[in-house]
């Protein structure tokens, strides 16, 4: 029995092909872009992407707002990093109003669970969020927030971020430590972590 190969409909087998004149030719023979050509597109990017930035990160709501969110998400590193530590630890903010940072139950500076640097921030040192102040800590009469050795925050706090006239109020509650942000324009929702 002699078997001849499928062939489908309106197909040609591959020996009969040619992408010669077709529209799969690149035009001219080339394959690809020229190093000045690639040069070009670069600096074009970088030009858009120097003028659009600064822009953009200079507009008190994204800013204040960013800089609010970084805020609950450090208080929850913190809150996290005692509990899987068993140690307590004291997120203790600036007198300057400029930032804050994370100190063990020794007062020794800790390192961020999430970048494994020191637990530190500084808005003036930060080109997004130069601007960024903490206005007002209350946590209990002082401005230290604590975290006992199973990451319950010891008291509640408030803490007041101001950018540009523009203002959020950071929440932690007492116990649990879930937080809040009133006036958050991003929808952030705390999910515990």
């Amino acid at each position: 029995m002699h078997s001849t190969p499928l062939r489908l409909p309106f197909t040609q087998p591959a020996q009969e092909r040619s992408t010669i004149g077709s529209k799969y030719e690149p035009m001219g023979g080339r394959k690809g872009f020229t190093i000045l050509e690639l040069l070009f597109v670069l600096v074009v990017v970088s030009i858009f992407a120097a003028i659009a930035m600064p822009k953009y990160f200079g507009r008190p709501e994204i800013t204040l707002e960013n800089a609010s969110v970084l805020l609950a998400h450090d208080l929850r590193a913190a809150q996290n990093r005692s509990a899987y530590m068993a140690e307590q630890a004291h997120f203790t903010f600036l007198e300057d109003g400029d930032g804050y940072r994370v100190l063990n139950g020794d007062d020794e500076l800790v390192q961020n669970p999430t970048t494994d640097l020191a637990f530190v921030r500084s808005y003036s040192e930060d080109a997004v969020f130069r601007g960024v102040r903490i206005t007002h800590v209350d946590c209990g009469g002082d401005r230290v927030l604590g975290y006992n050795e199973r990451g319950r925050a010891t008291e509640a706090a408030t803490i007041t971020l101001e950018f540009a006239g523009d203002v959020r109020v950071v929440r932690v509650a007492k116990g649990s430590g879930s937080v809040t942000i009133e006036g958050s324009s991003s929808g952030w929702v705390d999910r515990g972590y």
